[in-house]
């Protein structure tokens, strides 16, 4: 089985703790928010710098919307896939696949995307993207990678 030839901040591994799985043996629902959060920061970070300053360049989650296929248990294999699909003035859209081994192959647990507003955490506002955010973005390639599972 191979694993995806992505650049490394475009594929994270969640660490799916005990913590994470509800009742009914399964990774809670409201968990893979928190996962997508994680694999925006992994995302981001190599984009835009660890330096960036989060307090006056910041996001804010304005939407999320999540459709699920398969489950995760505790042990599973998972990977989530992320790139920005869309950017606009003062919002962006970043999607995501969620994937375990399932089987001999990769397996698609659930497709979601989150639509980010920049915000200026100080001014308390809207602002526009700055140019850096942007122009990183675009460089590296707005859309859906191309993976083979």
């Amino acid at each position: 089985m191979q694993d995806f030839l992505l650049p490394p901040g475009q594929v994270y591994t969640p660490e799916i703790r005990f913590v994470d799985i509800d009742a009914a043996g399964i990774v809670n629902n409201a968990t893979y928010f928190n996962y997508f959060e994680q694999s925006r920061i992994a995302f981001f970070e190599p984009l835009l710098g660890k330096k960036w300053d989060w307090n006056v360049a910041g996001m804010v989650v304005a939407r999320h919307e999540i459709d699920y296929r398969l489950p995760i248990l505790f042990n599973d294999n998972v990977r989530i896939i992320t790139w920005i699909e869309h950017i606009g003035g003062k919002s962006m859209t970043a999607a995501y696949e969620v994937y375990k081994v399932h089987g001999e192959d990769w397996g698609l647990v659930a497709e979601a995307k989150t639509v980010l507003v920049s915000f200026d955490h100080r001014a308390g506002r809207p602002v526009a993207w700055a140019t850096e955010v942007v122009e990183a973005a675009k460089e590296f390639g707005l859309g859906r990678p191309q993976i083979s599972v």
